[in-house]
């Protein structure tokens, strides 16, 4: 049942539990007014007999006769001129023997009154009771005659059918029953209007595609790495995503989010000056202790008026990461299209020589090549396509030696097991690491006279080894802590904390060791033949 209730539309929802409410209380008050139409109905009835038991009991005809102990047709017209203009079943005049003297059927008259319920008229009452004579069920009313010296001469019984009550409750109740269709049918038209207003408010959604788009959205705003806050037009934060609220705990901020003021989490974000505008900030850097951030703040506009402000941030040495990965896809980039570029032209020097049947010369050209090509693997650089099986690795790897070869730094390369072929994480890993390992080295050797790298690629037992030593001015332990900790740029060691972060979830190692003057030597680990097993 509750799943077939959760399958009709909104709008349909809304209708029936209006509709079922103002039935309901329909009902209920229908019920309770008919209880009391029936009731008032019969008061009204009886106080209508009465009356008119009354009123026949005080007539000098109805008196005379009973004085005279004998009926005559006077008084049998004038009483069924009473009763038919009363609309009245019957109207018996009887003495004290209760023998009657009027009735509608005239075989009546002189018989004696039949019901037990006539007994305390005689003794001077006047009442009513319902009880069922010669013309049936019926309410009938009492009253006693007296004559002028205050003797009881005689008796009136005036009955109405039990049917007329039951037909005057009945038109009634018809009343009733149209007052309540009528009011339901205005209910009905009410809850369709309620309800296509609720459908025009919810953009036309049903309640489930709410709550599954909340979900989307909240899931979509969690897996976004970038922070985003959103305010109110009264500057209050209705929105700090994961990423958001981790960087303000971070930076210091450890009170509540959801309905705060903007200034009190983040006074240098000025967020709430965007609710006075219609232009957007982009890529303005604004600082929140000692941490630069790169944030895009816009104002939030719904049907041309102003609700709220949004800002989307980052913290700068992140975009710096991105930049170093991109540069050095650009330059693998760069070295693939030189690479073919200068193939395609020793194959077209070839095709020529073949074609004009040039054998001697192509023959030394072809050795040319070989003794460059001999030439070449003798450098470090080239040394690393051995290495490393990776070709985007060893493209950015031999780039990287390539250079600080050109810079005068002597290049030693250690090794044992290649490295394999890896996944695109590890690229970007390995990318971040050899990245800023050599900036680092190069920052640090740049001022030496004799400059000495030696770099050990190796992999043992399924996990890669990098070692990395430099002779630059090295680092003391406060400095070694400094930088595992803190991605200031400016400072030597950049970037190590970057690096200690991108080996957490690989299960990776970072030691340094390091001495004033004498060089560092950074050793990383990560395992490799446990993390591809998982991926495959």
């Amino acid at each position: 049942m509750k799943r077939l209730w959760e399958q009709v539309p909104l709008k349909g929802q809304v209708m029936l539990f209006s509709s079922l409410i103002v039935l309901l209380s329909l009902l209920i008050l229908s019920l309770f007014v008919a209880h009391n139409q029936t009731n008032n109905t019969r008061e009204y009835l009886a106080e209508k007999v009465q009356l008119s038991a009354s009123h026949v009991a005080y007539n000098s005809l109805v008196q005379n006769s009973l004085k005279a102990g004998e009926t005559n047709q006077e008084l049998m017209h004038y009483i069924e001129i009473i009763r038919e203009e009363n609309d009245l079943l019957y109207i018996v005049v009887m003495d004290t023997n209760k023998i009657r003297f009027t009735h509608p059927n005239s075989e009546q008259i002189g018989r004696t009154f039949v019901g037990t319920d006539a007994e305390q008229v005689f003794s001077g009452e006047k009442y009513t009771s319902d009880n069922v004579g010669t013309l049936g069920p019926s309410m009938r009313a009492f009253h006693p005659v007296w004559d002028n010296e205050g003797n009881q001469i005689g008796a009136v019984s005036v009955g109405i059918s039990t049917d007329a009550i039951a037909n005057a409750v009945l038109d009634n109740q018809k009343i009733l029953i149209m007052i309540t269709t009528i009011s339901l049918i205005l209910g009905l038209i009410g809850a369709w209007t309620l309800a296509n207003h609720f459908k025009k408010t919810l953009n036309g959604m049903e309640p489930k595609e709410i709550a599954l788009a909340v979900q989307e959205r909240n899931s979509m705003l969690e897996a976004v790495n970038d922070g985003i806050i959103a305010i109110n037009n009264a500057g209050e934060v209705l929105l700090a995503n994961d990423a958001a609220q981790q960087f303000l705990k971070r930076t210091g901020y450890q009170g509540p989010f959801d309905h705060t003021p903007i200034d009190l989490i983040w006074p240098e974000l000025k967020l709430q000056e965007m609710l006075m505008t219609t232009s957007t900030d982009t890529h303005e850097l604004i600082k929140k202790g000692d941490v630069e951030t790169v944030v895009t703040r816009v104002p939030m506009y719904v049907n041309h008026q102003c609700v709220g402000a949004l800002a989307t941030f980052n913290e700068r040495s992140h975009l710096h990461d991105i930049v170093r990965h991109l540069i050095g896809a650009e330059v693998y980039a760069h070295s693939l299209r030189s690479e073919t570029h200068e193939f395609m032209n020793k194959l077209h020097i070839i095709q020529a020589m073949v074609e004009t049947e040039s054998y001697e010369e192509l023959k030394d050209y072809i050795e040319d090549l070989s003794e460059r090509y001999h030439m070449k693997t003798a450098s470090a650089a080239s040394q690393v396509e051995q290495l490393v099986e990776d070709v985007s690795i060893s493209h950015y790897l031999a780039k990287r030696i390539g250079w600080l070869e050109q810079m005068g730094v002597h290049v030693h390369i250690q090794s044992g097991i290649p490295w394999p072929s890896m996944s695109a994480d590890f690229i970007d890993i390995w990318v971040t690491v050899i990245g800023n390992t050599f900036d680092n080295a190069w920052e640090a050797m740049q001022h030496k006279e004799q400059k000495n790298l030696t770099l050990t690629l190796k992999q043992v037992g399924g996990v890669l080894r990098y070692v990395i030593e430099d002779n630059g001015i090295g680092f003391s332990a406060n400095e070694k802590q400094q930088f595992l900790t803190s991605t200031k740029k400016g400072d030597h060691g950049y970037g190590l904390a970057n690096i200690k972060k991108k080996l957490q979830p690989l299960n990776g190692t970072l030691d340094i060791l390091s001495e004033k003057d004498k060089g560092t030597i950074i050793t990383i680990h990560i395992p490799y033949t446990e993390r591809r097993q998982e991926n495959d």
